[in-house]
């Protein structure tokens, strides 16, 4: 179909019945790119929303009809994208999907429908906002953040308008339209020059139309957590001119300067959160471990002065609400340990499981022990603390496990931990199995984009393996290798496309 067929296609109306499922109601809003509308579902008795891809945008108007073309065919792919994205985003903080299509020649989304606000309007209207307040939207929405960057997926346009604040005061990240997976094979919707997100909120990669990693959406939470806390962005928008050069090589003053009550550890939160180098800022599952403590706790009094919704509701009230609501983000649910219903763990069979699990980590395989070994692994260091040997190859096995089956987020975490508190001594082993772990953390950072980390961590490694003695250095240099060679194709493959892509 030619562009300008586009003009005489289907435009969604009141009572319309979309793939006879779908009964349109009202309309909820239009921008640029979408019009979504509530719907009620017939067959589930339900209440749903579904955004429709717009094709009558003047935006699309202005281009002659080949461009038109060209970008009805970007929208309509990266549209298909947003479907796909949402079906393995499994989080209470992320909208959910019901399905997918196209009716009458249109696209359409049909996900759960958040009644509520946009964070936009609820800072509008309460600003400013209590510090627990402000703390219990971040700590929600740092959830659902971190279920995406597990995948891993980028949303790059964290902005007020695309956080809801739903009528029970839980936080929900909306809008996935430009949300890009960090594989090395994920196709890439947009021409060099092209800059995606909102004036206001981008991070410095972003105005230098670089690629973005998962520490592209910290930046912009940032930006979203300093306007949460203060009730004005970092960077306000007010004077046009300097704000790009603002974002990229100002340094932000204190949250605390503009507002009273926050702690410390939340001010340097946020200096870095907002630090100009990706690499300089804290993963998200770093932002939430700081938030959670510092956020409003079960059978806390409610915040004052009130607001309406209460976003600390959801975390002060957690019963009132569905029982999986406000599980770990991404997480799979407990399941029986490995060595039964035992009060403690049995070091033998422990030891056989790892030895199960190593087998197939050295074939290639994440099985059944690799995924036992990921049940045991925080019980094991409770039980036994953090300088047995064992603990630390219960750890290494269930974070290689999750490597090889593609989970890199919460193989991450596990290398970190391993790194940050099971190894001890400074030892030629010690420092040998250090190398690796911190190799193996970054080919998982490499899933996300972080390209400079393991440039670093691959040279550091290399200095490690020439002081060691040589069967150490040889396991180092052959872990280093695999490193390096994921890297190259990596530098590779942004050198064939020519630059930054969606």
């Amino acid at each position: 179909m030619d562009a300008d067929s586009y003009a005489e296609m289907y435009r969604p109306g009141t009572g319309d019945l979309i793939d006879e499922r779908y009964e349109l109601t009202e309309s909820l809003g239009k921008g640029g790119m979408a019009h979504v509308w509530r719907a009620r579902e017939a067959s589930a008795g339900r209440e749903v929303a579904v955004k429709f891809l717009r094709h009558d945008s003047e935006a699309l108007y202005a281009l002659d009809p080949h461009e038109r073309a060209a970008e009805l065919a970007v929208r309509h792919a990266r549209f298909r994208r947003e479907a796909t994205l949402l079906g393995t985003l499994d989080h209470p903080g992320i909208t959910a999907l019901y399905g997918s299509g196209s009716h009458r020649g249109v696209p359409y989304i049909a996900m759960r429908l958040v009644t509520g606000v946009s964070l936009r309007t609820f800072l509008d209207e309460h600003t400013p906002l209590p510090p627990a307040t402000a703390i219990a939207v971040a700590v929600q929405v740092a959830g659902a953040l971190a279920c995406a960057h597990t995948l891993p997926v980028v949303h790059r346009d964290l902005k007020p308008p695309n956080i809801m604040i739903d009528d029970e005061g839980a936080a929900v990240l909306i809008d996935f339209g430009i949300a890009k997976p960090l594989r090395a094979d994920a196709t890439r919707y947009t021409a060099h020059g092209s800059t995606l997100g909102t004036r206001g909120y981008l991070a410095p990669e972003q105005l230098l139309e670089r690629e973005p990693t998962a520490r592209t959406d910290v930046y912009c939470f940032g930006c979203v957590f300093y306007e949460l806390l203060t009730g004005r962005p970092p960077f306000p928008l007010g004077a046009d001119a300097g704000l790009t050069e603002r974002h990229l090589y100002e340094e932000p003053l204190p949250p605390s300067l503009y507002a009273a009550g926050i702690p410390e550890a939340i001010d340097d939160l946020v200096i870095r959160m907002l630090a100009k180098q990706p690499g300089r800022r804290p993963p998200v599952d770093e932002v939430l471990e700081v938030l959670a403590p510092l956020g409003p706790q079960p059978g806390d009094p409610e915040p004052r002065p009130r607001t309406h919704p209460d976003p600390t509701a959801p975390l002060r009230r957690p019963a009132d609400r569905t029982p999986c609501a406000f599980r770990a983000p991404c997480e799979p649910p407990a399941t029986a340990s490995a060595a039964g219903e035992e009060e403690w763990l049995d070091a033998r069979a422990v030891e056989l499981l790892c030895t199960r699990a190593e087998s197939e980590i050295a074939a290639g395989e994440s099985g059944e022990a690799t995924g036992r070994l990921r049940e045991l692994a925080e019980r094991a260091r409770g039980e036994w603390g953090e300088r047995r040997p064992l603990v630390r190859r219960v750890w290494r096995g269930a974070a290689d496990g999750l490597r090889l089956a593609g989970d890199f987020g919460s193989a991450a975490r596990l290398y970190q931990g391993i790194d940050d508190g099971l190894l001890h001594g400074d030892g030629p082993a010690e420092r040998a199995e250090r190398a690796v772990v911190r190799l193996r953390l970054a080919e998982c950072r490499l899933a996300f984009g972080e390209l400079e980390t393991a440039v670093a961590t691959v040279d550091a490694a290399g200095h490690t393996a020439a002081g060691l003695p040589r069967e150490l250095a040889i396991q180092v240099e052959s872990v280093r290798h695999e490193v390096d060679v994921q890297l190259s194709a990596r530098f590779a493959d942004t050198n064939d496309r020519g630059g930054p892509g969606t």
